[in-house]
């Protein structure tokens, strides 16, 4: 009875995989190698220890919800980086993937369970914590040895009790193989139909027992490449987007009243009266030069005739020249200066139409290219009869590059009497009211090349865990891990701040070695001994670090009636230190080009304990064939922000043998991360929209802040046609000492169905989960202040905002940490599994058929509402529904397989009547394996089988080459094909 309840509730649970460990052949041409993963020498083979518990029971009754991954699924999707397959799970939101690092962030990839951040999902392996891969306290999902991986089980919901800090959201554990006998060859290389981003894999695995059986070593090695793709090397991505506002739309979402347009398309489109943002940059390699309100220029037209009189300044030739008098001023095509043309259809970045404004997109990197080397290893030994040696070691290094346009140095003052400066402009200089003022200038040195961010990272983990037995009910397990992390950024292509103003000024006494005078003033002015004097490439080390040790006693404490009362006690110490050391060019902020980072340094102690108890109150009576309830509780001593105590509740009801009633409370909480205590002031550029540009979206509120914000400017009239030069605005991150712990409330509440039904299995969940995190360990983004301010009149928001008193411009935005606001979000997990072998029909081959569908009924930051919104200020798409539908067929030596992924749409959140929607998004992926005889076999993978198509979105603006990657990044290649050869010794 037990055995046959165990296997319908695996199955109920292996909803991406295949439906039990009996059936986990599939197809696989080549007969596989033997892989064992229970944990413990000679145990019971119905005992095994379920994700979400340190309790070991008589079968996959946990009431916490799981949902696991096999290493089947790993094969026949060719998932090389982890996060590629499990970001299709309904329960996971894209973190950082392929196309996101190029924006910044971390230079890895990440997990993020219910889009709660990936800071809170912890990531674990075979059941234990796995050291931080930097001071932000999140993993690098790409240093998981993918070809070790047996099963990946993901547990939904605060799991603070049993794991600890960082498991709010739930966690995610990667079980690798433990016990291999055998050895196989795996090779694949991909490509998109384009015939770029080109992928490559080689992996070997060997594995074999020693000592008659006592023993086992497994090795893994891999190497893998990925290539780059450009923004430019796609329609879709190469031109700038502008967002066009319509002030007359419709009650209608699709008639959108904000929606992003390709400049190619709609440069004669007479669309100049309703941009509501730009597109591209304003600050292009042919120069600006700023406008002072206080000290304009004057008489352009008539001093400067050639250029200022009769000027198009919309770039629309359908209209009549105008004389531009004064206004902020840029170089044309000859290096003769002229009025800097950025208005009206100037607005799109097209410098043949005459715009000024510049088009980075072709610059940027779509997919960012990466180079890892894999080494694992696992080794078991029984020591004696009653205990067992458990070693994992895993080294891992990795090259990520990442690609953006050229250096945009704004803010450069210049005196009046630079001798660099051209005839033209000293004549436009003269005409201010003070002529002998300074001015302010701004160029992107183009001359330079790409501004080239590498990431080299080496990461090395080893555990060793001793466990065995006390008596004949109980076991004990001790773990010793050590984990560090190394990596090293070079930021190349950056600008040096001292040497352009002492090159400005003529090489005065005094300047830095090599001075020559440097010529900005137009495009391609830099001679090869200029760009040698300004350029400077900055470095950075990280290092982190995390010791841990930790034991563990588990068994039957007495028996009850209906089964033994169970408990788990143990108890760990773990250190972590984390350290960024800068170069002086980057501490000092004394460059143009990345952000400057501060050096910080910071050590967390924790010291804890824990308890688990499960307790069968009744079994095989009317309506009671089980029930049974557990409780578990931690508790934490943390040296930064004292203690910690997480508790959990849970309980189960089995009123007949195929229908299971679950529940599960958690108390759960997260320490803040080294980076959240101790980050010095770090500098990023995020995009934003400014609420005083001119124009039918701007209101007398955000008017009348930003006109006593900057008197003086709006006195002289500034705010009239006021534009925000820049679609990116300079921001400070600063960590808090002071914080406090993040706290969380979760529950779920479902039902797990194992119907028989005659042939195969089926098994059908549902859960509803419900999370609430209150005392957030944020740093609200830019766009989250300006709305405060602007939209709400909330004065702390204002106080965090610098505008320029002359130009009006948004200078600084101040985006300090802390604990502020509270997060919730709820709904429903479900799931099925069908498996239907046709040998009961005289066929061969079996179907396999799983549904894994979320509803994500509401998600709330405070009291904004974003399930099905998407808005740059939570972080991205929150979408109401997603689905994972796979359906496979196999025979003995051959393997089709299909999924289909589904994401509904969002409502793009501009805080308007009606809003812009991001269309659904659905794909399909096909699977064909062929074994050759009985060591070899091939598999071909196309990817995006039906070539979905990325769209451009509003939100896109704020993302890359107008498209949200984030979204998009699925499909954004267009389809693709890989193809994977294994042979099996």
């Amino acid at each position: 009875m037990k055995t046959n309840m165990r296997t319908a509730l695996l199955a109920s649970t292996l909803l991406m995989g295949v439906a039990a460990p009996a059936a986990a052949q599939v197809a696989q041409g080549p007969e596989s190698p033997t892989s064992q993963t229970t944990g413990e020498p000679e145990a019971d083979a119905d005992v095994i220890t379920v994700t979400g518990s340190r309790i070991a029971r008589p079968d996959l009754d946990a009431p916490s919800p799981v949902t696991t991954v096999t290493a089947e699924q790993f094969n026949l999707t060719g998932t090389v980086t982890v996060e590629t397959l499990l970001n299709e799970l309904p329960q996971l939101i894209p973190g950082n993937t392929r196309v996101s690092n190029n924006q910044g962030g971390e230079s890895f990839s990440t997990l993020d369970l219910r889009g709660l951040g990936p800071q809170r999902t912890l990531i674990l392996i075979d059941g234990e914590r796995v050291s931080a891969s930097s001071v932000s306290g999140v993993v690098d999902i790409n240093s998981i040895p993918t070809g070790l991986i047996e099963r990946v089980d993901v547990v939904t919901g605060g799991a603070s009790a049993v794991y600890g800090s960082d498991a709010i959201a739930g966690v995610v554990n990667f079980v690798l193989k433990d016990r291999y006998d055998g050895a196989e060859l795996t090779a694949q290389y991909g490509i998109n139909e384009q015939g770029d981003g080109a992928t490559f894999n080689i992996q070997g695995l060997i594995g074999g027992n020693f000592n008659d059986d006592r023993g086992n070593l497994t090795l893994f090695g891999g190497y893998s490449t990925r290539a780059a793709i450009g923004q430019g090397s796609r329609r879709i991505t190469t031109p700038a987007s502008v967002l066009i506002y319509n002030d007359a739309g419709t009650d209608s979402e699709e008639d959108d009243r904000i929606r992003v347009a390709n400049p190619l398309e709609l440069i004669s489109a007479g669309n100049n009266d309703s941009l509501y943002a730009n597109g591209g940059s304003a600050t292009p390699p042919w120069g600006q030069v700023s406008n002072n309100a206080s000290n304009p220029f004057r008489n352009l037209s008539t001093l400067l005739p050639g250029t200022f009189a009769g000027a198009n300044t919309d770039c629309n030739p359908a209209t009549a020249g105008v004389n531009v008098n004064s206004g902020t001023l840029s170089f044309n095509d000859a290096g003769q200066l002229s009025p800097y043309f950025g208005s009206g259809l100037c607005g799109y970045a097209v410098r043949s139409t005459g715009s000024s404004r510049y088009n980075f997109n072709p610059a940027n990197l779509l997919q960012t290219p990466l180079n890892r080397l894999l080494l694992s290893s696992t080794a078991r030994y029984e020591v004696t009869d009653d205990i067992v040696l458990k070693v994992l070691a895993n080294y891992v290094d990795t090259q990520q590059t990442v690609n953006l346009a050229p250096t945009p140095a704004t803010g450069i003052s210049v005196p009046y009497n630079s001798p660099l400066l051209p005839a033209d402009l000293r004549t436009a200089l003269a005409s201010r009211p003070n002529p002998t003022a300074p001015f302010t200038y701004a160029r992107r040195f183009s001359e330079t090349g790409p501004r080239v961010g590498i990431y080299d990272s080496t990461t090395f983990n080893i555990r060793g865990t001793l466990s065995g037995k006390i008596d004949d009910n109980f076991r004990w397990d001790a773990t010793l891990s050590y984990g560090k992390v190394d990596s090293l950024a070079t930021s190349l292509g950056n600008i040096n701040r001292t040497a352009v103003a002492q090159g400005l000024n003529g090489c005065p006494t005094g300047s830095l070695p090599g001075c020559v005078p440097v010529n900005i003033f137009g495009a391609n002015t830099l001679t090869p001994a200029m760009l040698s004097f300004v350029r400077i490439d900055t470095k950075e080390a990280r290092t982190f670090e995390q010791v841990r040790a930790a034991a563990n006693v588990s068994g039957s404490l007495f028996k009850l009636p209906y089964g033994d009362v169970q408990i788990a006690l143990g108890g760990e110490v773990r250190t972590d230190r984390g350290a960024i050391n800068v170069d002086d060019a980057q501490r000092t902020g004394n460059i143009y080009g990345f952000n400057a980072v501060q050096s910080q340094a910071g050590t967390i102690n924790v010291k804890e304990g824990y308890g688990e108890i499960r307790v069968p109150l009744l079994a095989e009576i009317p309506f009671f064939h089980d029930l049974s309830l557990e409780a578990g509780a931690r508790y934490s001593d943390y040296s930064t922000i004292g203690n910690l105590f997480n508790w959990k509740a849970g309980a189960q009801w089995a009123p007949i043998s195929w229908m299971r009633f679950r529940g599960i409370y958690n108390k759960a909480a997260r320490a803040p991360a080294i980076v959240e205590l101790f980050q010095n002031g770090d500098q990023g550029f995020p995009s934003y929209v400014d609420p005083c540009n001119a124009g039918a979206s701007r209101t007398a509120q955000a008017l009348a802040i930003c006109q006593g914000q900057t008197p003086a400017f709006a006195a002289a009239g500034g705010y009239a046609d006021f534009q925000q030069l820049n679609s990116q605005v300079e921001a400070f991150a600063f960590g808090n000492p002071n914080l406090r712990e993040e706290r969380a409330e979760t529950y779920t509440l479902g039902t797990v169905l194992t119907p028989k039904i005659g042939f195969g299995t089926l098994s059908m969940t549902v859960d509803y989960y419900n999370i609430k995190i209150e005392n957030l360990i944020t740093t609200l983004g830019a766009g989250f202040f300006i709305n405060q301010c602007y939209v709400q009149n909330v004065s702390t928001a204002c106080d965090r905002i610098r505008r320029n008193t002359g130009t009006g411009q948004i200078d600084a935005i101040n985006t300090a940490t802390g604990n502020q606001g509270t997060r919730r979000t709820d709904g429903i997990d479900t799931a099925v599994n069908l498996t239907l072998p046709f040998d009961q029909f005289g066929a061969d081959g079996r179907l396999r058929v799983q549904e894994v569908f979320s509803w994500t009924r509401s998600y709330k930051l405070d009291d904004t509402e974003f399930a099905g919104r998407s808005s740059g200020g939570n972080g991205g798409a929150i979408p109401a529904y997603k689905s994972t539908l796979t359906v496979g067929y196999d025979l003995d030596r051959f393997s089709i397989q299909g999924r289909w992924n589904f994401v509904s749409r969002v409502i793009e959140d501009f805080g308007l009547p009606v809003n812009p929607v991001t269309p659904t998004l659905s794909y399909y992926d096909m699977t064909i394996r062929q074994g050759i005889n009985d060591k070899f076999d091939l598999t071909l993978i196309v990817n995006n089988l039906l070539d979905a198509k990325a769209k451009r979105t509003p939100n896109g603006y704020f993302d890359q080459g107008g498209v949200d990657t984030t979204w998009y990044g699925p499909i954004i290649f267009g389809r693709s094909y890989t193809v994977q050869a294994r042979v099996v010794f």
